[in-house]
């Protein structure tokens, strides 16, 4: 997806997802996601194309806000961002059926991974299931609710704030709040550090085990939240990110900010990922 595409087809509501307050009679107040924003302070346009940050005197368009969040000026990063995104980017999580078709979930339930169809989705990844078990669940969603009861299905991945990364061979969302996902196993172990949960999963396979901590960010978006934890761990941290623009520019990141870090990217160099690696030895 170019940026003359990213325009056409989004809005910055649409990025913003959950953190849109409510509608004003000149656009929509909204909480600012570079920053904890309990007294929201950022308003977008009524057509949602422009943005102001009242705190800062910022504003732009939503190709803007997005490189303010990666802290980036490279518009192929950006480009990289959507392409990994699935529209709306940060569905909400409601139980009560009460969201129009379309504009979120209508309902959500996180049930103990048991379905079939997803066994053989991580299969079809070469992902031992055995250690899937220990970090996924399984989520039971719908856009709308049906009269025939019918739901969808896909594995469901907890963040360290309650959200949910969705995967599945069909589909790729996220319920609210997004945030980086932790996991301090092994005392003593070397942390490292992934881009999504099947990279985490695929490493953890390779390794026959668990045998390392993990951080996952669920999306490069959340490198400063990787940084922030990451700083306050005293061990050897390595950095296990795709090999591609995004990145490329959230390792530059995180080994500026941890100059004793890792990176271990050359391992699987003529590969995507982890998990390309993996489906390819």
């Amino acid at each position: 997806m170019n940026i003359q595409q990213i325009k056409e087809k989004y809005t910055c509501l649409d990025y913003l997802g959950d953190r849109v307050v409510r509608k004003t009679k000149d656009g929509y107040l909204c909480r600012a996601p570079w920053r904890e924003d309990k007294h929201p302070s950022l308003t977008v346009t009524a057509n949602g194309k422009g943005w102001k940050d009242h705190v800062t005197g910022e504003h732009g368009s939503l190709i803007d806000m997005v490189m303010k969040i990666l802290g980036t000026k490279d518009l192929q990063m950006v480009c990289a961002e959507f392409d990994k995104a699935l529209s709306p980017f940060h569905q909400s999580k409601t139980l009560d059926g009460s969201k129009e078709k379309g504009k979120g979930f209508a309902f959500i339930d996180i049930l103990p991974l048991q379905s079939i169809g997803l066994y053989a989705y991580l299969t079809s990844r070469r992902i031992n299931t055995s250690i899937a078990r220990q970090f996924l669940q399984e989520a039971h969603y719908g856009f709308e609710v049906r009269q025939d009861g019918k739901f969808l299905y896909a594995l469901a991945y907890r963040n360290d704030k309650g959200g949910y990364e969705l995967r599945s061979s069909s589909y790729k969302g996220s319920t609210s709040p997004k945030a980086i996902t932790t996991h301090w196993l092994v005392d003593g172990a070397p942390v490292v550090v992934f881009e999504g949960l099947m990279d985490m999963l695929s490493w953890a396979t390779l390794t026959k085990g668990v045998r390392h901590n993990y951080v996952v960010l669920n999306s490069i978006v959340n490198v400063q939240a990787g940084v922030e934890v990451l700083n306050k761990y005293s061990g050897t941290i390595y950095l296990a990110l795709d090999n591609d623009q995004g990145g490329d520019q959230a390792t530059l990141t995180l080994l500026q900010e941890i100059p004793t870090a890792i990176d271990l990217r050359k391992r699987f160099s003529a590969y995507k990922d982890v998990n390309d690696y993996l489906l390819n030895r």
